[in-house]
């Protein structure tokens, strides 16, 4: 008889074939990639993100590109940005609050004008050309959870998910030989967190027993961002009625760790449970699982890609005080490849007993299992956008806008060589819906200086079970700005609120409704934009 000491450290990956059956993770991914945050310049921003009926602004080139029509001269604009991130976290009643910080660069753009002179006869006046860069994502998000306790153990999952595909002991036991471990009861069960019934080897128990208490805590750490080149002209007729067209590039890349670490607490009932002799189960000869120590599982899921889209736009002006804007932006359509892995670490004790009396090699810290990393790569189609506004100016005292957006998240749709992707297509039809959008702010002029006051409320598009959870995000904003014939600066103050339920690691199910882990997010972002006009 041997105690042994398993510390085994693995890393595992799924497979293409198990990556498409994660549905709700493609979802999650196709939500991820099609939201849009507030963005432009901190002129823009500071009125809520609005500006479809708006022009003279570089982020017109994105938003609306009929409002390039307005310009009458030359202009490059920069607009560093800088991002404090609180985030609370609801954990098993357990509460967790972590505070991040993040510097970049969001948007930058030129614009080179080519209107006719007021006293020179056309109806045609001649419009502008835009470069710009605009960040319309940033997701350096950092949280965690826990520690707090829950009956039902992380090796309670893995035996429930092996009853549920019902795979006999020896195919887990030859993935093992080969080094194949596309799924966590394969690593489970190499490393004794579960085992087969002696009389059913397609029926699974977790190595600890039933109800016992977990200690359970994690973190998370996303970072990426997504952003768009866009290449846009606007044209002016009349002074009346405002065109324009664009095309955007858009880059993607996000990367998510998860930590998910367990550790049990034993009683008094374990004691006499163990002394009972549980468990005992045959594993090639006989063992029994005497003592899991901890259990950390740790997941990354990596995501790139690159997409196309474009934008029509007009803007017309009825009298000179009321400006009317819509635009079109079309579909993206994104060619990505995504990678994901977890490792599974875990020490457990055990005693073994051998007929022939030979010991029993664990293998320990030499036998190291680790697996290639393994890539799918698809196709996703994001909504198209359908905006609508105005914007009515009060002389030269300024002016109030608003704006509203219709996005249908269930046209989200994802196609791939690799794998079917009908079922990952309705579920998202299943979970998503149509949303309005809107947005209003206004701008108080006097002499060279400009203050900003902004709303926006982006409504939640997922349609799952918890509705007692808002997810929509209200946005508010303010800023201040001057502006002279060549130079201009601007300073703007963006809040967003918003809150999501997350599940501590892929597939996990042993979360009721009521104990779904919820976050908390307090984005605030603080945007100097400064501009020279030529």
């Amino acid at each position: 008889m041997k105690y042994l000491n398993k510390h085994y450290i693995l890393t595992f990956i799924f497979c293409a074939f198990l990556v498409a059956e994660s549905y709700a993770q493609f979802a999650e991914d196709a939500l991820l990639i099609s939201r849009n945050a507030p963005l432009g310049t901190a002129r823009i921003l500071g009125i809520g993100g609005g500006g479809v009926a708006l022009g003279g602004d570089v982020s017109s080139a994105f938003i609306n590109p009929a409002g390039l029509g307005f310009y009458n001269r030359s202009q490059a604009v920069i607009s560093p940005n800088f991002q404090n991130a609180r985030t609370n976290t609801n954990f098993l009643g357990v509460n967790s609050e972590t505070f991040d910080n993040h510097f970049n660069v969001s948007n930058f753009g030129v614009v080179i004008n080519n209107t006719k002179d007021d006293i020179i006869p056309a109806d045609y006046r001649g419009g502008s050309f835009a470069i710009t860069y605009n960040q319309t994502n940033s997701y350096n998000v950092n949280y965690t959870f826990g520690p707090a306790e829950n009956t039902f153990s992380l090796l309670d999952e893995f035996a429930l998910q092996a009853n549920d595909i019902g795979d006999n002991a020896d195919v887990l036991l030859d993935n093992a030989a080969e080094g194949f471990f596309p799924r966590y009861i394969d690593a489970a069960y190499e490393n004794y967190l579960i085992n087969a019934y002696p009389d059913d080897q397609d029926s699974y128990v977790a190595s600890i027993p039933a109800g016992t208490i977990a200690l359970q805590e994690g973190r998370v750490e996303e970072i990426g961002r997504q952003s768009e080149w866009n290449f846009a002209y606007g044209g002016n007729y009349k002074d009346k009625l405002y065109f324009g067209a664009s095309i955007g590039f858009k880059n993607f890349t996000y990367e998510k760790v998860s930590v998910f670490d367990e550790t049990p607490i034993y009683t008094q009932e374990y004691q006499d449970d163990v002394a009972e002799g549980f468990p005992f189960f045959p594993v090639d000869n006989q063992l029994s699982i005497d003592y899991v120590d901890y259990v950390t599982l740790e997941e990354t899921l990596r995501l790139d890609g690159s997409g196309i889209n474009a934008t029509l736009g007009f803007v017309y002006r009825p009298i000179n005080e009321l400006t009317l804007g819509f635009s079109y932006k079309t579909p993206t359509f994104y060619s990505l490849t995504e990678e994901y892995f977890f490792n599974l670490e875990s020490l457990v004790l055990g005693i073994q007993e051998s007929d022939d009396s030979e010991p029993f090699d664990s293998g320990g810290p030499e036998e190291i299992r680790r697996s290639p990393q393994n890539f799918s790569e698809y196709t996703l189609s994001t909504p198209s956008k359908v905006s609508g506004g105005f914007a009515y100016f009060f002389e030269k005292y300024g002016f109030i806008t608003a704006d509203v957006e219709y996005i249908n998240y269930a046209a989200n749709r994802f196609s791939s060589n690799e794998f079917n992707t009908g079922d990952v297509n309705i579920e998202i039809d299943d979970v998503m819906e149509s949303v309005i959008n809107y947005k209003v702010g206004g701008e108080f002029r006097y002499d060279i200086f400009r203050l900003r006051l902004g709303y926006a409320m982006y409504a939640d598009p997922t349609q799952y079970v918890n509705d007692n959870l808002d997810r929509d995000r209200q946005v508010l904003s303010g800023g201040v700005g001057i502006s002279t014939p060549s130079f201009f600066a601007d300073l703007a103050v963006v809040n967003t609120q918003y809150s999501t339920d997350f599940f501590p690691y892929q597939g996990a199910s042993f979360f009721s409704i009521d104990d779904t882990p919820q976050s908390d997010n307090n984005l605030t972002n603080v945007v100097l934009s400064v501009g020279f006009n030529f």
